[in-house]
This record gives C-alpha cells, sequence and structure tokens, in this order.
C-alpha cells in the first residue's frame, strides 16, 4: 500500500447533487445505510478514482485493469451511515481486499456517532474524526506508510508498527495470489542476477568495473520498472533499498548495492 494523491477539495460534482442529499437524509433519519445505494458509484466517480490510483488496489496495489473494481469506503457505510457519498471516505480497492475488510474498522478510542451532521460538511470529516477514534486501519489517502513494510524472501509482507500490521492482516494482504503474483517479480529478479554470478565465477579474470558495466542494463531494467503507477510499487521498492535481502551472494550485494544507489540518485 502507497501514498495515493488526492485532490479532497475537488469534491466530484455528482456527490453533491440533489439525490445524494436526500439519500443523505433518509439515511440520517433511519440512522442506517437504507437508501441510495448505487449513488456513491456513478461512471464520472469510478473514472475519476480509477485515474487517481492509476487502476491498482489501495491496499494490495495489484492490477485491477482486467478485473473487477470497487469502491470502497474507508470507514464501512453500514456502521458510518451518513459519509457514503462523502470524497474523503472512498477508494478503490480490489474484490478480496474489499471482502476481507468488510465491515471491519477497529478503534483505539470511542467511534464516533452521527451527531447533527449537515450534508454541505460531510466532505470534510474524515480529519476530524481520525484524531478523535485514531483507527487502525491505515488510509493511503492521507497516509505514507511505505517505510514500514517489510517483505522477507517469500515476498509475504510484514510490518514492525502495529496500525500497518492490523491493516495487513485485516485486508489478507499475504493471500496466495499475492504472495505468487510478488514472487514472479523477485524471481525474475533474482535470475538475472543468478546468470551473471555464475557468468562472473567463470571468468575469475574480469575485473570489478568490467563487472559493474556489464550489469548495470539488468539493475536499470528493474529501477525503470520501480514506479508508483505500476503494481506492487511498494515490493519493488523494498527489494531495491535492501538487495541484501534477497540476494546471498556477498560480492553480489555490493555491486548491486552501489549500481542502484548511481541508477535512483
Amino acid at each position: 500500500m502507497i501514498k495515493v494523491e488526492k485532490d479532497f477539495t475537488n469534491v466530484p460534482q455528482i456527490l453533491n447533487s440533489s439525490n445524494r442529499r436526500k439519500a443523505f437524509n433518509s439515511n440520517i433519519k433511519d440512522k442506517a445505510f437504507n437508501h441510495g445505494k448505487t449513488l456513491y458509484k456513478p461512471h464520472e466517480l469510478k473514472d475519476r478514482l480509477h485515474k487517481i490510483y492509476n487502476l491498482k488496489c489501495v491496499y494490495c496495489e495489484d492490477s485491477l485493469l482486467n478485473s473487477p473494481k470497487h469502491i470502497e469506503h474507508y470507514r464501512p457505510k453500514d456502521i458510518y451511515y451518513w459519509l457514503a457519498y462523502s470524497w474523503d471516505n472512498l477508494l478503490l480497492c480490489c474484490t478480496s481486499c474489499n471482502g476481507s475488510k468488510g465491515v471491519n474498522f477497529k478503534t483505539i478510542n470511542k467511534k464516533v456517532d452521527c451527531d447533527n451532521v449537515k450534508f454541505e460538511y460531510m466532505h470534510n470529516l474524515g480529519k476530524n474524526y481520525d484524531d478523535l477514534e485514531q483507527p487502525m486501519l491505515v488510509n493511503p489517502e492521507k497516509e505514507d506508510v511505505l517505510k514500514y513494510l517489510i517483505f522477507d524472501r517469500e515476498a509475504q509482507i510484514f510490518s514492525k508498527n502495529d496500525r500497518v500490521d492490523y491493516t495487513i492482516q485485516n485486508c489478507n494482504l499475504n493471500r496466495e495470489e499475492l504472495i505468487e503474483l510478488r514472487k514472479e517479480i523477485l524471481e525474475d529478479f533474482i535470475l538475472l542476477i543468478n546468470d551473471y554470478i555464475v557468468l562472473f565465477d567463470k571468468n575469475n579474470n574480469l575485473d570489478k568495473k568490467t563487472v559493474v558495466k556489464i550489469f548495470i542494463p539488468v539493475i536499470r531494467q528493474f529501477v525503470n520498472k520501480c514506479k508508483k503507477e505500476n503494481k506492487f510499487y511498494s515490493f519493488r521498492y523494498f527489494i531495491l533499498n535492501n538487495p541484501d535481502v534477497f540476494i546471498e551472494n556477498i560480492p553480489m550485494q555490493k555491486i548491486v548495492k552501489t549500481l542502484i544507489k548511481k541508477l535512483t540518485v
């Protein structure tokens, strides 16, 4: 999960329309999300979120190009019924993360209630609610947790940060299909490196300068794919910043670190 850049001041006009206001008021009256079941996912809104998220799931970072796309509520609409059409509560999510997250929304402090919330102010309640509730679930639209993400040689994701760990568990980010997709990225990288290790072992006369020159295209290829718009960016980023976790050959570790530093400045 990586930080998503979203303009909270540029609220899609459709979220302020009269039918949203009517549904909002009906939900307030019922104290439950009973009205406007599809009003938070019109095509105009989907298109905006698709662009903002580069067609990737907010939590697992897998591509949604040819997959079902869900408009997810950071704070579950079945609990926070008055936030069903709030711009700062709508994320883009895959089916699996959406299903795993469900209505789970643990908070350190007591959950807020709908206390005379007006339709005009529903798009700007998130920050105040965050301060009051201290939610455990990470909101990638407002937080950058990249430095807290840890991956192992099996492409599993962990964190020593309690909130990030809660989010990993809550969205089931170590489900089998995700691990296999991340492994493909890692194995492609490692296989290239191993091929060069074999080459160097057979040519002991190669000096370090020659080795580095030969190896540059391999590292550059991986570095060029490490872009935020590409899927599994956080995993690629971790590999680039922690190559020693995945490369056993000590001399090669040093070469890779040197080249990564050179190619990412």
